[in-house]
């Protein structure tokens, strides 16, 4: 095999997983919680008619209001941070606690080599979506693989040289 174009370590600590994980969860779950919203919503106004209607007094929406509150709470902020706690507990109970991994950048693919798992050859065309925070760069192949890079990890090249190997 030829020499890698860029190469990346990264030791995947709980706070760089968060980080990387807060980037896709919250694509997640904002779509979710628009969707509840909008449900949400529409049942309040229909209450609002219904009430209305029967005794003339809107006072009881308050109470409503305040369930809309916290439902919408629960799902942008509870839902987000226990999701990324468990999958952080399953990605380290199933490397059996080896968190670190090295990434080597080909012309055509990448080669993903965790510490104590079997290498995986991901090509370009499979990535779906790039996205980036401050110390990550995670590279999503479908719904379920992603690849979590630290910025702080080139060994060899960087972040701009990753952009411009994916966008071929």
């Amino acid at each position: 095999m030829t020499e890698p174009l860029v190469r990346n370590h990264t030791e995947i600590t709980q706070e760089l997983f968060r980080e990387g994980a807060n980037a896709q969860l919250n694509r997640k779950y904002n779509r979710m919680a628009a969707k509840v919203a909008l449900a949400l919503l529409a049942a309040l106004a229909v209450l609002a008619v219904l009430m209305r209607l029967m005794s003339g007094g809107l006072a009881s929406l308050g109470f409503e209001l305040v369930i809309f509150a916290l439902v919408l709470g629960w799902i942008r902020i509870a839902l987000p941070r226990t999701e990324c706690k468990r999958a952080y507990q399953t990605f380290e109970s199933r490397c059996g606690g080896f968190t670190g991994r090295e990434v080597s950048f080909y012309e055509d693919h990448l080669l993903v080599q965790p510490e104590m798992e079997e290498p995986v050859t991901i090509l370009y065309a499979e990535i779906t979506d790039v996205q980036e925070t401050k110390h990550t760069l995670t590279l999503i192949c479908g719904d379920d693989t992603s690849v979590l890079l630290d910025k702080a990890g080139f060994l060899l090249g960087g972040v701009e040289d990753v952009r411009a190997l994916i966008a071929g």
